[in-house]
């Protein structure tokens, strides 16, 4: 079957997903019934479903940035993207979409129908079948890592039972009630399909935007981290880094001129390939990472370009992105990689007290991060300093990806890490205290009009 078909129907179907007036308005029946197990390999083998992960807010909304620059903030005239970078609530107001939002319940639907009718298809045998299986499942459990990681509250074992999560749609209907379950309902599905999909994933796949099981012990290990069960975080981090362990050494992409990173498909560090649904124009850069890199680390000399390189008014650093360097269409790594399941293990380690075995994964990984001559051993004098350092290499690792707002979101239940922080847009200053309800993001009105029963954040 073809399979843009199929994408396209789902996607008229679906775009709006969670919006009740607009899927009553469309045929539920497509153009054709899923039938063979061949029908359910090619939905599952459409890349432009399964690649996005999150859009602006979470980069926009991230201390990463800091758009001081004139030129920027006068290009800046979408309501929406003022409202993320800004932390100012609602994003989306009257008619306005949320289009994250309806891109993971439009992709939910396609994992839904997969989950729900590939068993019963005709022609394929039982081990294409439970592949095509465990791959839905462990796409539906990403997917809902990120919606309530952006629109909830995050996981705090005290609460996690009363804070509101996000809809729970597991079957492939249009007519649900949307009450919002809780966080912790949510996570309980998000390790159930994971550990569904783990004896059924094969160790290796043909692409990697398909997951394996490498990929399904790295969202175990990211669960558990933003669960804080770091002994649980740890174990499937190893479990992750005995199947795929290998680290790119950046000066591989400085040996040729012009310089030179390899996109997505080829990066033996990429476990499950995602990308942001949209990136910013100019990225401008924040002084507080500028000044955590420096200028000698191999993420700065790829990754960072003066104002001018991407327009002649903008003065300022900006986030030079991978498909800048690598030449292709990719955009940043949002999925699932070894160097965050790497850094997921350092900062286990250094929690548990363990300083030293800490500090020497940041050393295996800094040691491909800077020229030889340029490079210089981290040490700790102890378990919080071991643990300052790690998430100081996590925001160097993945600046300009978003990943940065998730770890300022769990980052706060720790005192060492609160911070506020303040930036000026059109001359007004806007702050972002620890614990904000702006680390939540809002629903769309338009989403809480059509669907009453939803409860919205504050």
């Amino acid at each position: 079957m073809n399979s843009y078909k199929i994408s396209f129907v789902f996607f008229l179907l679906f775009v709006l997903a969670g919006c009740r007036k607009y899927v009553e308005e469309v045929p539920i029946q497509g153009q054709r019934v899923l039938e063979y197990t061949d029908d359910y390999r090619a939905l599952m083998n459409n890349r432009n479903d399964q690649q996005y992960s999150s859009g602006l807010a979470p980069i926009l909304s991230c201390d990463d940035l800091d758009l001081i620059d004139a030129a920027i903030q006068g290009n800046m005239t979408s309501t929406s993207q003022r409202a993320m970078y800004t932390w100012s609530k609602p994003f989306y107001i009257d008619q306005q979409i949320d289009y994250d939002w309806a891109n993971y319940y439009s992709t939910m639907y396609v994992y839904n129908t997969v989950i729900n009718g590939v068993m019963d298809s005709k022609g394929g045998n039982a081990t294409m079948k439970s592949g095509i299986l465990a791959e839905a499942l462990l796409h539906r459990a990403f997917n809902y890592f990120l919606l309530v990681n952006l629109y909830s509250n995050q996981y705090d074992a005290a609460t996690a039972a009363s804070d509101p999560g996000v809809p729970l749609m597991l079957k492939p209907v249009l007519f649900v009630d949307l009450t919002r379950p809780s966080v912790e309902q949510v996570y309980d599905q998000m390790l159930s399909d994971i550990n569904a999909a783990l004896p059924l994933l094969p160790v290796k796949q043909d692409i990697n935007f398909k997951p394996n099981k490498a990929a399904a012990f790295a969202l175990l290990s990211k669960v558990y981290l933003n669960m804080r069960d770091f002994t649980a975080a740890a174990a499937f981090a190893d479990s992750t880094l005995a199947l795929s362990g290998d680290l790119y050494d950046f000066n591989l992409s400085i040996a040729t001129t012009p310089y030179t990173f390899p996109s997505q498909f080829n990066d033996k560090q990429v476990l499950l390939r995602k990308v942001p649904r949209l990136t910013p124009s100019a990225p401008q850069l924040s002084q507080s990472l500028l000044g955590l890199l420096g200028t000698k680390d191999l993420r700065y000399v790829l990754f960072v370009k003066p104002g001018n390189n991407f327009y002649p008014a903008f003065t300022g650093q900006g986030y030079w992105s991978r498909e800048r360097t690598s030449g292709t269409e990719d955009k940043p790594a949002v999925g699932l990689t070894v160097n965050e399941t790497w850094l997921i293990k350092a900062e286990c380690l250094a929690r548990a007290g363990k300083k030293d075995e800490a500090v020497d994964m940041l050393n295996t990984l800094r040691k491909r991060r800077f020229k030889p001559v340029d490079y210089v051993a981290l040490t700790a004098a102890s378990a919080d300093e071991a643990l300052k350092l790690v998430i100081d290499e996590r925001r160097r690792e993945f600046f300009g990806t978003g990943l940065r707002w998730f770890d300022q979101r769990r980052l706060n239940k720790d005192v060492q890490f609160t911070a506020t922080i303040t930036r000026k847009f059109n001359n007004v200053t806007y702050t972002l205290e620890p614990n904000s309800n702006a680390y939540v993001f809002p629903l769309a009105n338009l989403l809480i009009a059509q669907n009453p029963e939803m409860q919205q954040n504050p």
